[in-house]
């Protein structure tokens, strides 16, 4: 099934107006969310907060109706969640709630990749397999945010709103990063020609000291990077303002030089608007085209998913409360 159509048939199901003004002005995008796939929760017919399913026939039934169309896209599975008994330090972990926010949108794809492919398609697969990893890890109240339209800064907004709304613990915004154009070269790919930039590679993440929870979304971006980083991974510094120029692309200051943890300062809306501690994950460079082939695997998107997944853990059993 084409993505388009997937799409819409998500829109059909599942979508709400995000358009602020008259009830019958058209709509410009939606932001939807997707539950958590082993303890599916439902929305009331009302719009209202999701309410947990409550045998595991209605969880698996709820599943394969929320994600179905999007299954074969993202690779999402209705499976049965690991034991979820343990605590994070002030909630139980089956409450925590994680919000996986998947980066641009249908209409506004971001990069494109050496061999053409689109950073959101990307995006999708990636928080589709961190989902299902942080479900396997006990955290069955993960939520997916996905957006359909013009990536516009009121359809960012709409999506820390909507973590705002569900009370959520975390917000984990997952991208893959690239060059501005002018700086790609050409290259003949399948008898088409398509644009790289072999210089750079590696992820990068992102947080804001404009999010009222700075400190603790410095602390997840550390633990991440760490995990990241034991896995063999390592990270870009062509954003860094103290060695490259703004010819590349964005230029931020270095928040941790031993982790490439970025400040975004007021540049990214889903980092600031959020009210829960926000990180922003670059998971590397698909302009780049050795890693944009690493990076399509599955093999490497569970490493992803397994470091993000580790970081989650060990961020919500030391967790202060505020």
């Amino acid at each position: 099934m084409k993505r388009r159509t997937v799409i819409k048939l998500l829109d059909r199901l599942f979508s709400r107006k995000t358009t602020v003004g008259a009830p019958n002005q058209r709509r410009r995008s939606f932001v939807e969310w997707f539950p958590a796939s082993a303890l599916v929760q439902t929305r009331h017919e009302s719009g209202g907060p999701a309410s947990p399913m409550r045998t595991s026939k209605e969880k698996v039934m709820a599943c394969r109706l929320a994600i179905a169309f999007a299954a074969a896209t993202i690779g999402i599975s209705c499976i049965a969640a690991t034991d979820a008994s343990a605590n994070c330090k002030f909630k139980a972990k089956k409450d925590f709630i994680v919000i996986v926010d998947v980066g641009h949108s249908d209409k506004d794809s971001g990069q494109i990749s050496a061999r053409g492919i689109k950073e959101y398609d990307l995006n999708l697969k990636l928080a589709g397999r961190v989902l299902e990893e942080l479900v396997n890890t006990g955290f069955v109240s993960t939520q997916m945010i996905v957006t359909s339209g013009p990536n516009t800064h009121e359809s960012r907004l709409q999506r820390s709103k909507r973590a705002n709304h569900l009370g959520a613990d975390l917000f984990i915004s997952v991208h893959h990063d690239g060059v501005k154009n002018e700086t790609l070269l050409p290259w003949q790919y399948n008898g088409k020609t398509h644009w790289f930039l072999d210089k750079f590679e590696g992820f990068s993440l992102w947080v804001s000291q404009k999010n009222n929870k700075y400190e603790e979304s410095l602390s997840f971006a550390k633990t991440l990077a760490d995990q990241l980083m034991e896995r063999g991974l390592k990270f870009t510094t062509h954003h860094d303002e103290l060695t490259n120029t703004a010819k590349y692309g964005r230029i931020a200051p270095l928040v941790d030089r031993e982790r490439g943890i970025y400040d975004a300062s007021d540049h990214i809306a889903v980092l600031y608007e959020s009210h829960m501690p926000a990180v922003l994950v670059e998971a590397g460079m698909i302009v780049n085209r050795a890693e944009e082939q690493v990076l399509s695997s599955a093999t490497r998107r569970a490493t992803v998913a397994r470091a993000v997944a580790t970081a989650v853990e060990r961020f919500c059993a030391g967790r202060s409360q505020t």
